[in-house]
């Protein structure tokens, strides 16, 4: 006979080993790992004891305080690891020489069924009774700590949902609260997502399985009381099964009530008829049926949820991820999901993710937004996907040829300034009409001072259309100035030319009325005696304080607003 030595022993078979372990075998269980994980090999029965030594450290102890001889005749009577050599035919056909009739060998029970091979010990079966059990459910069924827990109610209730689906995916209760029984044809519904279409009939039929009766199915009728089924796993191997559900189920129960504030345990407890099962002496609570209880009270909307999703996409700017667009394409992304997770959708999705990379303050990228945009609006088949895997392969190229730049910052400052500043506009024409007479007014009438308030850009026809400075933009032909521009960028459409003179003229007239009729409030005058829009000292001041603006920028925007009003 060979002797089996530690290098027999590979590190599959270890690693194996180890998993085994984990259910806490008797040492007839852990023969019978041996005997099937060796099954291709012709071991002889001492070789088999060899390697229960190597593995376990020990010699093996069976039931009844078997000792080590008794071991070795165990195998040896086992014809499935020691088969004996048939007698003759003639032989088997006389009587046995003893008459006493001989006992059955003694068989272990089949470990195949038994051992799990998992890469996630909570996806196994757990068992608290043993040591790595005992750690395992300890861990699942922590409380949570005082300052984490919250209170159950349609303010909190995403929030709660999203502890409970954390800790589904971390302890393995996908089994229990993802798949409750729907229907006959074995369809089920997800407790997370799916909590308003299970009722309580639905939800009590899981719990039967779990408490009452381990072999009930859909069709099975439950019974109005709540009575435990006794379970004896040690001596029952039928039993095993429903005992770990069992184990999952009170993990459930325990984390969730783990979470909740006294206020909300109390509450909750006035409803422990739905969730409690009781019999021979003992009461348990069904996890899966609290989850539900609490998911009615709190009732968190699934589009409620959405909605806020969507928020979220068509808040993101460029600015919010420092004009790093993959970093904003992933923030859409994950949104996006998670609205899709939901069963819901968001048809303006393209939409958004336009608008979310239109605030990237890069030339290059904005060009080829622009362009994009236009062939989707004129019906280019675009998907989210597409379009944002171009997007980063503009930005990545930039970013490798250390062509990535962007506005200042304070930029963005300005522009949310702006609206406040076109405000002031308003107050500029009616304090226009205090300080001028009859008299047409002379401050814009010559070429030069008009031209000299028009940026370069604007009188250099590029495209129709085009989106600036947080403005969109049209070329117009029937803004002319000999010798400076023949057509001009402005704000209001060319067909809408004549709608825009119109209304010029009209503000023109009021400015031309005499003093008397006029309000002194409004913005200062300019110490030239013309009428630009001046800001006032404080009001400077205060941007430059707050908001970090320099003077000049701060006389540039007031030169874009009052422009914009004439244009």
């Amino acid at each position: 006979m060979v002797r089996v030595t530690r290098r027999f022993i590979t590190e599959e078979a270890r690693d194996a080993f180890a998993l085994v372990q984990r259910l806490d075998p008797s040492d007839e269980e852990i023969t019978q790992f041996i005997r099937d994980h060796y099954a291709h090999v012709d071991l002889e029965e001492n070789q088999i004891f060899q390697i229960f030594e190597l593995l376990v450290g020990r010699d093996p102890q069976f039931e009844n305080n078997r000792n080590v001889p008794q071991f070795r005749n165990l195998v040896a009577d086992d014809p499935v690891l020691n088969p004996q050599p048939q007698p003759p035919v003639e032989q088997q056909q006389q009587p046995p020489v003893d008459p006493q009739p001989q006992q059955p060998p003694v068989r272990q029970r089949n470990m195949a069924a038994a051992a799990q091979f998992v890469d996630d010990p909570f996806k196994g079966n757990i068992n608290p009774g043993t040591s790595d059990g005992a750690k395992l459910y300890l861990k699942a069924t922590a409380s949570t700590k005082e300052d984490d827990k919250i209170e159950i109610n349609i303010t909190s209730a995403q929030k709660f949902v999203d502890m409970v689906t954390k800790d589904t995916n971390n302890f393995g209760w996908g089994s229990l609260v993802r798949a409750i029984p729907f229907d006959v044809a074995g369809a089920t519904k997800n407790l997370l997502i799916e909590h308003r279409d299970i009722d309580f009939a639905m939800i009590k039929k899981q719990a039967y399985k779990t408490w009452g009766n381990h072999q009930a199915d859909f069709d099975t009728i439950v019974p109005e009381n709540q009575e435990l089924e006794e379970l004896d796993p040690a001596a029952i191997e039928a039993h095993r099964v429903p005992f770990y559900r069992r184990v999952r189920s009170r993990m459930i129960a325990k984390r969730i009530i783990g979470y909740l504030k006294l206020s909300d345990w109390e509450h909750l407890k006035n409803k422990s008829s739905k969730f409690t099962w009781s019999g021979h002496g003992d009461e348990e609570m069904d996890g899966p049926t609290i989850l539900w209880v609490l998911l009615q009270t709190c009732n968190p909307s699934t589009r409620v949820g959405v909605s806020e999703l969507k928020e979220d996409i068509r808040g993101a700017t460029s600015a919010k991820f420092g004009h790093d667009i993959q970093k904003l394409t992933d923030f859409v992304s994950s949104k996006y999901r998670e609205i899709r997770e939901k069963g819901q959708t968001h048809e303006d999705i393209i939409l958004d993710l336009f608008n979310a990379f239109k605030t990237v303050p890069n030339p290059d990228f904005e060009a080829h937004v622009r362009d994009e945009r236009k062939l989707w609006e004129l019906g280019g088949e675009k998907d989210v996907d597409q379009i944002i895997s171009e997007a980063l392969v503009i930005y990545n190229n930039a970013i490798t040829a250390n062509r990535w730049q962007t506005k200042d910052p304070k930029d963005a400052k300005i522009l949310a300034l702006q609206t406040q500043v076109e405000q002031l506009v308003g107050l500029h024409q009616q304090s226009l009409k205090a300080n001028t007479t009859q008299a047409p007014q002379t401050n814009r009438s010559t070429p030069r001072q008009q031209f000299t308030e028009i940026a370069d850009w604007r009188m250099k026809k590029g495209q129709e259309q085009l989106d600036r400075d947080g403005k969109t933009w049209f070329w117009c032909p029937h803004h002319k100035m000999e010798g400076k521009y023949n057509g001009l960028y402005v704000t209001h459409k060319p067909e809408d030319h004549g709608e825009w003179q119109k209304r010029k003229d009209e503000r023109n007239a009021k400015k031309r009325k005499p003093k008397e009729e006029q309000s002194n409030s409004g913005p200062h005058k300019s110490e030239d005696g013309s009428n630009k829009l001046v800001i006032s000292d404080s009001l400077k001041a205060a941007l430059m304080t707050h908001m970090d603006i320099s003077p000049e920028q701060i006389d540039a925007m007031v030169r874009d607003a009052d422009d914009s009003e004439d244009f």
